[in-house]
């Protein structure tokens, strides 16, 4: 059979209260939230939202990633980098799948130039053949079963804090390294290498030796010690702690900051109120 995408589906763009996800951070929960992520089906993460979808569906993002289509199983929302295919009558897993495979094929046509709408979307023809194959007996052959709920024990002796109650954080402003003549001052710039510096450079320090750097842009996330008086830009955030000075405690601090890089990128930076808001585990016996 061969029809359209506008004649199976009621296409809609996604939630618009989930274009700023900053609202979400440290609000870790269990339902779904979905994005114009090219992977993991689309999931950006878990949070402690309402479901406002109800699956099957199909969401098909309409920036980055564009018409990289996924079929949803699970009740979710979907945030309006996206739009969402709902079902105008009961279609089937293998429908469902055959027809975001087609939706796939078809991404080539879409760049920022010309962007994928509802209404181009809508006309897409899309071909739906009878399958032999069964979606469930396929998931209970290749996919694992369930397994019981294990319940995991809180850890009484770790306390998680918020980096800012450990830390006073800020951003420095300084003249372009290509601007300033070489010298003998560190350049702290946003690079993964040298304990970030890029450069020393002839002028005076605006950050004092025994602080962590924390790239705010380029290699975001990635923390370091630094050793000496240095200079450095608004594209790190300088932390220093609020309590006597600790340097076990700093290098601590950093490789826990090092392990939320993940979620960080070009596209969603990281910023000085993410960094106040972040969590890290810390020995709760140690008066920490």
């Amino acid at each position: 059979m061969v029809t359209t995408i506008g004649q199976l589906f009621k296409i809609e763009y996604g939630q618009k209260e989930f274009e700023n996800k900053e609202p979400l951070e440290g609000d870790a929960g269990d339902n779904i939230l979905i994005s114009s992520k090219g992977d993991d089906n689309g999931v950006f993460g878990f949070f402690s939202i309402e479901n406002h979808y109800e699956a099957p569906f199909i969401t098909v993002p309409r920036v980055g990633t564009i018409g990289q289509a996924f079929v949803q199983n699970e009740d979710c929302s979907v945030d309006n980098n996206c739009m969402v295919l709902i079902p105008q009558k009961k279609l089937s897993q293998e429908e469902l799948f055959q027809i975001a495979f087609q939706i796939r094929l078809n991404k080539w046509k879409y760049r920022y130039g010309r962007q994928i709408t509802p209404e181009r979307l809508a006309t897409q023809k899309v071909s739906l053949i009878e399958s032999k194959l069964s979606y469930d007996k396929l998931s209970k052959k290749f996919l694992p079963e369930k397994s019981k709920k294990i319940k995991v024990l809180e850890n009484k002796n770790i306390k998680l804090i918020k980096v800012n109650d450990l830390c006073d954080i800020q951003k420095k402003t300084a003249l372009p390294q290509n601007a300033l003549e070489e010298n003998g001052t560190p350049y702290v710039t946003t690079t993964s290498k040298n304990n970030g510096i890029s450069n020393f450079v002839n002028e005076e320090p605006n950050a004092k030796a025994r602080c962590l750097t924390v790239a705010l842009n380029g290699s975001v996330g990635e923390a370091f010690f630094q050793f000496d008086d240095f200079i450095t830009s608004g594209d790190n955030a300088v932390l220093t702690l609020k309590e006597k000075y600790n340097p076990y405690l700093l290098f601590y601090i950093g490789a826990m900051i090092k392990n939320h890089r993940w979620r960080y990128n070009y596209y969603r930076k990281l910023n000085l109120s993410k960094l106040k808001k972040m969590e890290i585990p810390t020995p709760h016996k140690m008066g920490i």
